[in-house]
């Protein structure tokens, strides 16, 4: 993206570039940045998921000797936003990466982004920097979600999981509580500049694809989740992988459309061992009543956290907030001596 656009302002200049022949949406960086796999710059390293090898952009932080904690992000969005979690590397050898089609990872076909496979990534990286221990996961939003699911089929392999805001980790929580949590407005100003970009962007290639949902982020909130709704905190990314949100849809059975959800992330997680923790932002319609109400009868034991005021992007708003009560449940920081 051209340094000094307002995001506001974006789909416009961009707009008159294109037109005026200044740039191509097919030029490498023009719209969003390069991959892994584009750049070979960026810190990456191979797995092989589904059948692919594919470049992931990842970091790890810490001493590789100390037990291993494992970032998830959300949907929409990359490890960006999550990097001041690096802190935690002073008890934890601390892995963040863009997931399999998101962020500066390499971009992928629809047959690589399944439940089974999202279980295999993880494999993967566990494979590399833990093997023979069980890890610790941290996620939000949509990577809260994968670390349930994470926990309900390898139980085994995870020490603790904290999850930051899930939606509903079924499809039968998620269809109930949909509507308390999306709130489309057709006529929202955001969300019109978004769908105006179809004047001179068709997502005929990631790049593309990849910008507008980009546009979709910053421009178009249409959730419950916000103290101010008309202000939003700010959620920093890289480059958000728009096939993969499509992707999500068809794993979740598309139910935003056809009413129904065909899903469940949560079957066997009352088989996890330890107690998981819970933290929700009290301004969220995602936040601390409905983690209790939804999420913690599937558990064996659960802990919920609630942040004051924040919203669903609760680590961007009240970081040291979140940040004590991840210290306080984690083992390492329990335990450690005086």
């Amino acid at each position: 993206m051209v340094k000094g656009w307002s995001h506001l302002s974006a789909p416009l200049v961009l707009a008159s570039l294109l037109q005026g022949g200044c740039l191509s949406p097919g030029d490498l960086g023009a719209l969003v940045p390069p991959t892994a796999d584009q750049d070979p710059r960026l810190p990456q390293r191979a797995i092989t998921v589904a059948g692919h090898a594919r470049a992931i952009h990842t970091e790890t932080f810490g001493d590789p000797s100390l037990p291993a904690l494992f970032v998830l992000h959300g949907s929409l969005a990359d490890y960006r936003a999550l990097r001041p979690f690096r802190v935690l590397s002073d008890r934890y050898f601390v892995v963040m990466w863009d997931q399999r089609g998101n962020g500066l990872s390499e971009r992928i076909t629809g047959d690589e982004y399944t439940a089974d496979s999202m279980v295999e990534e993880i494999d993967a990286l566990k494979e590399i920097h833990s093997p023979d221990q069980p890890i610790t996961l941290v996620g939000h939003s949509f990577g809260a979600m994968y670390t349930a699911l994470y926990m309900s089929r390898r139980p085994e392999r995870v020490r603790q999981a904290a999850l930051m805001e899930p939606a509903g980790l079924n499809g039968q929580i998620f269809g109930d509580t949909f509507s308390d949590i999306i709130n489309i407005d057709l006529f929202e100003d955001g969300l019109n500049q978004m769908f105006w970009q179809n004047e001179v962007l068709s997502p005929t290639d990631h790049e593309v694809l990849d910008y507008r949902a980009l546009m979709l982020l910053l421009n178009g909130d249409q959730t419950n989740y916000h103290c101010d709704p008309e202000n939003p905190p700010r959620l920093h990314v890289w480059r958000p992988g728009g096939h993969v949100e499509y992707l999500r849809g068809v794993i979740t059975g598309g139910g935003a459309t056809s009413g129904s959800f065909d899903f469940d992330f949560a079957a066997g997680l009352d088989a996890f061992p330890a107690k998981a923790l819970l933290i929700g932002g009290e301004c969220s319609a995602l936040g601390p009543d409905f983690q209790t109400r939804y999420h913690v009868p599937l558990f064996r034991e659960a802990e919920v956290v609630s942040i004051p005021d924040a919203g669903h992007r609760l680590f961007v708003e009240q970081f040291e907030a979140v940040l004590a009560a991840l210290r306080g449940y984690l083992d390492e920081y329990a335990n450690a001596p005086p």
